[in-house]
């Protein structure tokens, strides 16, 4: 209970700070990203008048698909601040707070992301949505449930993911920060987010969705939206496997990689 509390303070103090440096610079950021959904938007709606969405991927499936990827992107993409702590220099002083590391350095990403980002981002998207044409309802209420399931273990996934990238990166020294844009450019295609599976060769799809990167997103958003071809219990099994064998690789790496650590800035 008491770890639970610190890491709810860490959470709430990240939230609070997310608006120190100005109003303009976060919804400058909000922005950006909604016309990055109306331009997608834009491509697959020009793709469906020209008939060429494979079979299975209806033109609504696809805007809702899209629709979804945006409005959780935070936890269809965990980048916490690892890598950057370590750049600033800042990473010392999380060793000195009476939590783990990597549990507070989950805890300040869902304060300073999650929670804002949902409040003043998501939540206005999603009621917007049906003005833009695109239906923010769930293939069913169950389909919903195991959304909400697969989500979350998108979201344990994406922590094991990051912590492991982070342990590069400290191999890595001043080739952090480089390592880290090749990242999330990365990210967006392997993980199905920017673009669904359904649209790639059918080998291609395949083959990403058995990747430990492909159930971030792809599989709960093609649970949400009730996408062809794999059934809820298998893409839920599947993050299962994934994140039983990528914890415990995550944590070995990254306790082995702090002996190596080289804080630039400070």
């Amino acid at each position: 209970m008491k770890r639970l509390q610190q890491y709810t303070a860490t959470a709430r103090i990240c939230a609070k700070g997310v608006f120190d440096g100005g109003l303009l610079s976060v919804a400058g950021e909000y922005l950006v990203r909604f016309l990055q959904l109306i331009l997608l938007v834009q491509i697959w709606r020009s793709f469906g008048e020209s008939s060429v969405l494979p079979d299975g991927m209806s033109l609504p499936v696809l805007l809702t698909y899209t629709l979804m990827a945006s409005v959780f992107r935070q936890q269809l993409d965990i980048i916490t601040p690892a890598t950057s702590a370590l750049w600033e220099g800042s990473i010392t002083g999380r060793y000195l707070r009476p939590c783990p590391v990597l549990g507070g350095l989950a805890a300040e990403t869902i304060g300073r992301w999650w929670i804002p980002v949902f409040l003043f981002y998501s939540v206005p998207v999603l009621l917007i949505s049906p003005l833009l044409g695109i239906s923010p309802l769930p293939a069913s209420a169950w389909n919903l449930v195991f959304f909400l399931i697969s989500l979350a273990l998108s979201a344990s996934l994406g922590f094991a993911l990051d912590f492991i990238y982070a342990s590069m990166a400290i191999r890595m020294k001043n080739g952090c920060w480089a390592a880290q844009m090749v990242r999330e450019a990365l990210t967006q295609l392997f993980t199905g987010a920017l673009i669904p599976f359904a649209m790639l060769p059918g080998w291609a799809g395949q083959l990403l969705s058995w990747l430990p990167t492909g159930s971030i997103a792809s599989a709960p958003l093609s649970i949400y939206v009730g996408g062809a071809g794999s059934s809820p219990l298998y893409l839920i099994g599947l993050q299962l496997f994934w994140n039983a064998v990528l914890w415990p690789i995550s944590l070995w790496i990254f306790h082995k990689s702090e002996e190596r650590m080289i804080s630039y800035g400070g």
